[in-house]
């Protein structure tokens, strides 16, 4: 019999960009672009298998370190109001199948100024111990400086 040692948590992140709503909004909306911040490190990869990014719709993806991708992941597409916010469910699994976490996220963006504010709530419900609350939280923190990278990189 297996183990289950539950986790739960709600981790909070806000960022300040000097970029308006739309800009952060499309940085995700858009796949391509989305697919060239979203790995938390140069360490780290995210390949995305499948895209649908509307209420309803469900995005597929592998991450991990490059050349071990451990996990899945589906992402479930619940609201999407356009330059302002967006709620998904995710479910992250190891490449074998087993649950490690299931979590609901909320990515709030807001005018600032000439900015814009983002913040990301995400209630994770974890199966497997503090560890996938652990990866939860640092991945979206090393996400929300490469989401800065990105931004300004960009023309």
């Amino acid at each position: 019999m297996t183990t289950t040692v539950l986790g739960h948590d709600t981790i909070r992140l806000e960022r300040s960009y000097p970029h308006p709503p739309t800009s952060v909004f499309n940085a995700y909306a858009d796949i391509d672009r989305r697919s060239q911040w979203s790995a938390p490190s140069d360490d780290e990869e995210v390949v995305f298998d499948s895209h649908d990014f509307r209420v309803g719709g469900v995005d597929e993806f592998r991450c991990g370190l490059k050349g071990h991708m451990y996990f899945a992941g589906t992402t479930r597409y619940e609201h999407v109001v356009e330059d302002a916010l967006i709620v998904y469910t995710e479910r992250l699994v190891t490449t074998d199948g087993k649950l490690q976490a299931m979590s609901l996220v909320t990515w709030s963006i807001k005018p600032d100024g000439t900015g814009s504010h983002l913040t990301i709530v995400d209630q994770v419900t974890s199966v497997d111990g503090d560890g996938p609350i652990d990866g939860s939280r640092h991945g979206y923190a090393a996400m929300l400086e490469q989401l800065a990278t990105f931004l300004d990189s960009r023309p």
